[in-house]
C-alpha cells in the first residue's frame, strides 16, 4: 500500500470503531495515531498500546497542546519530532506487514478487537506489577514488555474472511 492508501485505511478503520463505540455507548476512544479503540480518554497523555502514540489532544482538526511551541520555538512534544501523520503511516505499514506475514487482514470485528486489546492490557499490567523500577532497558522484563506490544499488533491481524 502507498501512503495515501494507508491513511485512507486508517480513516476508514477509525470511523468504523468510532461508530461502534458510540452506538454501543462504550466509554473508550479511538487513538488518533492508529484508529483502534485503545484510549480511556482523549488529550490526557495516555499512550496507545497499539501504536505507542502519546495522546496530547492532537487530531485531524485540533492542534495538540504543544503545537504552538513546535511551530514557534521548534520544541518537541510528547512524541518527539514524530508527526501524527507519520505515526499513522508507520503503524499502517506494521499492520500491513503483519497481514502479509499471516496471509490475513486487519481485524475489523470490533467486539473481538476490544477483547484482544483488553487481554493485552492485562498482560502489560501484570508485567508492570513485576517491575521494581531499577531494571535496565536490556533486562528481560523490558524485553517481555516489548514482546507483548508486538504480539498485540500481530493479534490485530486475522485470517482473511
Amino acid at each position: 500500500m502507498n501512503e495515501a492508501e494507508i491513511l485512507a485505511a486508517f480513516h476508514a478503520r477509525r470511523v468504523h470503531y468510532d461508530t461502534y463505540l458510540k452506538a454501543n455507548d462504550i466509554d473508550l476512544h479511538t487513538c488518533p495515531g492508529c484508529g483502534f479503540p485503545s484510549l480511556e480518554a482523549r488529550g490526557e497523555f495516555f499512550i496507545c498500546m497499539v501504536c505507542f502514540w502519546e495522546d496530547d489532544g492532537q487530531d485531524d482538526n485540533a492542534n495538540g497542546v504543544f503545537s504552538e511551541l513546535l511551530e514557534a520555538w521548534n520544541v518537541s512534544g510528547p512524541n518527539g519530532s514524530l508527526t501524527l501523520t507519520q505515526n499513522r503511516i508507520n503503524i499502517g505499514r506494521i499492520l500491513e506487514t503483519n497481514a502479509e506475514l499471516k496471509n490475513g487482514e486487519i481485524d475489523l470485528d470490533t467486539a473481538r478487537v476490544l477483547k484482544t486489546i483488553a487481554y493485552y492490557k492485562e498482560r502489560s499490567a501484570e508485567i508492570e506489577d513485576r517491575m521494581m523500577g531499577d531494571e535496565s532497558p536490556y533486562d528481560h522484563i523490558w524485553i517481555e514488555s516489548d514482546e507483548v506490544k508486538k504480539d498485540l499488533q500481530m493479534a490485530l491481524v486475522v485470517p482473511k474472511s
